[in-house]
């Protein structure tokens, strides 16, 4: 057995490295942050300076004036809002499925399933888009909506769960009599709220940074979501890193309020869940 001094000092050593990547990994946000504070001449000053000589919030006041704030947060929060409770739902629903009930060719549905999860978006998003043409929903809401009410990887996730939902539970309700459906929703579900929640901030925050698919869908600026209403601050040679910066804080800033209010929820859905 190590000495306690050892094992302190290990502590400390771990503790300290662990200190210097966390450090590492907000600088970037650091940065950003900063650099939405500076005015124009210090931005590209020679040397860099990371703090603004003069703070100011002229930035944050362009973005407002030349952005449609109000109504790129409404499409985008509807986007990201509707799309984490559809895929959560559906998720929940299908691991329940997969996990507790047998049927035939049970393990190949879910296997070609997942199997959607290794192929790129990039490999399909010409035959989506034309199936959206199709469909006449190209620079509408429901384009953009409709790939993202079911999501592989958030039934992968939700089956992982409930494979460790001790079947007993689910044995004792039938014999009281419970329905499939009532055991689902007043047993099964409710000791997974956890596993749920995490899920709902993976989705929530994948949608609301989501680029490529709205640009592709989208024509409109009506349409916009947050991260097309970021090309505004863009101009024909040059970005004004300024406003950029400063529109990209507005962007992240309900990503990181969403984190802080659910975060133990992330990580006890990432630690699978306990039962009640």
């Amino acid at each position: 057995m190590k000495p306690l001094r050892t094992l302190r000092l290990s502590d400390a050593v771990w503790n300290l490295a662990l200190y210097i990547l966390a450090l590492v990994m907000l600088f970037p946000f650091l940065w950003l942050l900063t650099t939405s504070l500076k005015q124009p001449q210090h931005i590209m000053a020679v040397p860099p300076t990371i703090l603004p000589p003069v703070a100011t919030l002229r930035n944050y006041l362009e973005v407002f004036r030349k952005a449609n704030v109000p109504l790129l947060y409404f499409n985008t929060l509807r986007f990201a809002l509707v799309s984490t409770l559809c895929i959560v739902l559906t998720s929940s629903v299908a691991g329940y499925v997969f996990a507790k009930y047998r049927f035939p060719l049970k393990n190949v549905i879910f296997v070609i399933m997942i199997s959607t999860m290794m192929v790129p978006f990039q490999s399909y998003m010409i035959p989506l888009f034309l199936m959206m043409v199709k469909l006449r929903v190209v620079d509408r809401y429901l384009g953009l909506q409709l790939p993202y009410l079911v999501q592989a990887m958030g039934t992968f996730f939700m089956r992982q769960n409930f494979e460790a939902f001790p079947d007993v539970y689910l044995e004792a309700a039938r014999i009281e009599g419970a329905s499939e459906f009532a055991i689902m929703r007043r047993i099964s579900l409710p000791n997974l709220q956890s596993a749920m929640g995490g899920l709902s901030i993976f989705v929530f925050a994948s949608t609301w940074d989501n680029l490529i698919w709205p640009l592709i869908i989208t024509n409109t600026a009506k349409n916009y979501v947050w991260q097309l209403g970021l090309a505004v601050f863009k101009q024909q040679y040059t970005v004004d890193y300024g406003q950029f910066t400063a529109a990209a804080m507005v962007v992240v800033a309900p990503v990181i309020l969403f984190f802080v209010l659910f975060r133990t929820r992330i990580m006890s859905g990432i630690t699978l869940t306990g039962i009640k």
